[in-house]
């Protein structure tokens, strides 16, 4: 049981946690726009464009964009620090804010400790690159803006480093860990079936939508495969050897479902004993080699009895610029399937539809 304090004022302590680093980085490239102004270097652009990107993303501001809103404020920190620097000099004083990006690093997550740690160690690392060959250089600006430029950054990272520091007990305790991942896992099962692992037909539908939206723009010689499986002979196997066993070769089929088909493919458990995938941007041959491969793979599966597992399938290739709906193409491919298992099951029936078939 998580304590109270974990509760819709912790979840607003992260959330202000990103909108202080945009926060600032307006308020940085404000600063720095009205400096360039005066030193009139192309830095000008730079700062606006993203003063512009930062005001986008407080407007719109969403947790979920935590990521790329760490992205930008690195980015935005590193580029100026380095085109000041190499127009200025170290003795600028402008390096003193990316000590204090680098002391936070550690509350802005890019989802991956190592990559964190990475992202720390190359700023560290160009510090020390920027001081070397820099070091010596005369300041070329009026040591009244070079003081500006000082006193902004120490304010900037003495700020910054402060007021993150506050969520600290926060984003480190060991109760918004669980409920992070609690969260992530509640997500990831919202998407997936339960007893396969593989996706779930809610999933699916929104998958099948938009491919069959991108396939209609495509051009070229691929295609869009859509592919309905059902397990023969289903309720002769539940009745012969139990449920356990229905359950076992379901999932038996899903990981030779998930081994025949290529990563970028989508393998789906549509209801029960059929199976619905989808291979986006396909070409024949490999059309051709994914069917000898299936039959091979679900044969693997076996039953009490050493007996094959088998499978029928109906499969729909859809041409490059082929327009079609969600609905059509589900009755086709189960239609397709109906046939195949008229036909003696253990088979693909397939049909294919070009640009300009009525469809």
């Amino acid at each position: 049981m998580t304590q109270d304090f974990i509760g819709q004022g912790s979840y607003k302590a992260i959330d202000n946690i990103y909108k202080t680093i945009l926060d600032a980085m307006i308020l940085m490239n404000v600063a720095s726009l009205l400096l360039f102004m005066v030193v009139a270097t192309p830095m000008f652009l730079v700062c606006l464009l993203f003063m512009i990107i930062g005001l986008i993303l407080r407007v719109k501001f969403n947790i979920k964009h935590r990521v790329p809103i760490s992205i930008v404020f690195h980015l935005n920190v590193i580029l100026l620090v380095v085109i000041v620097v190499a127009n200025m000099g170290w003795s600028s004083g402008i390096w003193i804010t990316l000590v204090g990006v680098i002391f936070i690093n550690y509350f802005l997550a890019f989802d991956s400790k190592s990559l964190t740690y990475i992202v720390a160690f190359f700023e560290l690392a160009l510090l020390i690159l920027l001081y070397f060959t820099y070091k010596n250089e005369t300041p070329l600006v009026p040591s009244a803006i070079q003081m500006a430029i000082i006193i902004c950054s120490i304010i900037f990272a003495f700020f910054i480093v402060l007021r993150l520091s506050m969520f600290a007990d926060v984003i480190t305790s060991s109760e918004y860990q669980q409920i992070q991942k609690e969260t992530e896992e509640l997500e990831k099962d919202s998407k997936h079936d339960f007893l396969t692992g593989l996706l779930n037909r809610r999933t699916i539908e929104k998958t099948l939508k938009y491919e069959l939206s991108v396939n209609k723009e495509r051009s070229g010689n691929t295609n869009l495969v859509v592919m309905l499986g059902d397990i023969d002979n289903f309720k002769s196997i539940n009745d012969t050897y139990g449920h356990d066993c229905g359950d076992m070769v379901l999932k038996d089929v899903a990981n030779a479902l998930k081994k025949s088909f290529r990563g970028k493919d989508y393998v789906c458990r549509w209801g029960g004993e059929e199976f619905l995938i989808i291979l986006p941007d396909t070409k024949i041959d490999f059309i051709h080699e994914v069917s000898k491969r299936l039959k091979k793979q679900i044969n693997n599966a076996k039953l009490p009895d050493k007996s094959p597992v088998t499978m029928t399938f109906g499969m729909l290739i859809c041409g490059n610029g082929v327009e079609v709906d969600f609905e059509r193409v589900v009755t086709l491919v189960d239609k397709l399937l109906y046939e195949g298992k008229q036909n003696g099951k253990d088979r693909i029936e397939l049909e294919i539809l070009r640009r300009g078939a009525n469809a």
